[in-house]
């Protein structure tokens, strides 16, 4: 990924996951019937983005591939939610019931996990995956789980490498057989490729203890708050404050009720 130096980019991450936690919290936590808050949440959202030099067509890209799979499980929850009847729909033998609470759930998923997919979207474009675990690294959280994130991210591309071979030695060597054969070619791929990748993985982690790995993490960088983490932390917190503590909305009917005051004087 090109990263390009915007605001965002040159805070700490420690700010950023930070923030964005309390964004994304903000938003599991709310209450679906409160529709007005997740608007000002797009909007606090929107807002960041801005901080960030990554285009509308980046971001609709990258939730594309992520919003199908959200989609392939809430779809079936208005049906299977019990609740008041709203909608039947019956083929042949089969009758479903669409219930409202079922909606509700159904925009609940979506709602929020649109947003929240919105967030990390702008948050993985202005934070590299070193930094992310070196500001977890920062922040004291157990030492185990952020080993096994990076362990995670490093042996995904050993994967990828292997699957690669695998496909490419496959094509070399298939000349057409019958589709019994052709179905039992995955499965012997599947097993090849574990093999593979464990003793892959073991010979990584023997490199990685002769060359002095003792658990610890080290970078290069060497990370500091500045008065604009601080400032992007108040920022980010008093927003929240306000959306979920309905200041805005006191906000909107101190101004019409001043707008009837100037029309009745």
């Amino acid at each position: 990924m090109r990263f390009t130096g915007s605001l965002l980019e040159s805070l700490d991450p420690r700010s950023r996951i930070i923030s964005f936690f309390a964004v994304i919290l903000s938003v599991i936590l709310t209450p679906i019937a409160h529709l007005k808050d997740f608007g000002f949440y797009f909007l606090l959202i929107l807002a960041i983005s801005f901080l960030t030099r990554i285009t509308p067509g980046q971001i609709v890209k990258r939730m594309c591939i992520v919003m199908p799979f959200v989609l392939c499980i809430a779809i079936f929850v208005p049906f299977v939610k019990e609740g008041q009847v709203c909608w039947s729909l019956k083929i042949s033998h089969w009758h479903w019931d669409v219930t409202y609470e079922g909606i509700w759930a159904f925009l609940n998923i979506i709602i929020k996990s649109s947003l929240s997919i919105l967030l990390l979207v702008i948050a993985s474009s202005a934070t590299t995956f070193p930094d992310f675990l070196q500001g977890l690294d920062s922040l004291r959280l157990p030492r185990l789980p952020v080993m096994l994130i990076s362990f995670m991210h490093r042996y995904v591309f050993a994967l990828l490498d292997e699957t690669k071979r695998l496909m490419r030695a496959r094509s070399l060597r298939y000349f057409g057989s019958s589709y019994t054969e052709q179905f039992l070619v995955p499965g012997y791929m599947i097993s090849v490729l574990f093999i593979r990748t464990f003793e892959r993985a073991a010979g990584i982690y023997s490199a990685m203890i002769l060359r002095g790995f003792s658990g610890e993490m080290w970078s290069i960088k060497r990370f500091g708050f500045s008065y604009r983490d601080f400032l992007f932390i108040a920022g980010i917190i008093v927003s929240l404050m306000c959306i979920v503590s309905g200041c805005i909305y006191k906000i909107d009917f101190t101004k019409i009720n001043s707008v009837h005051l100037w029309k009745g004087l």
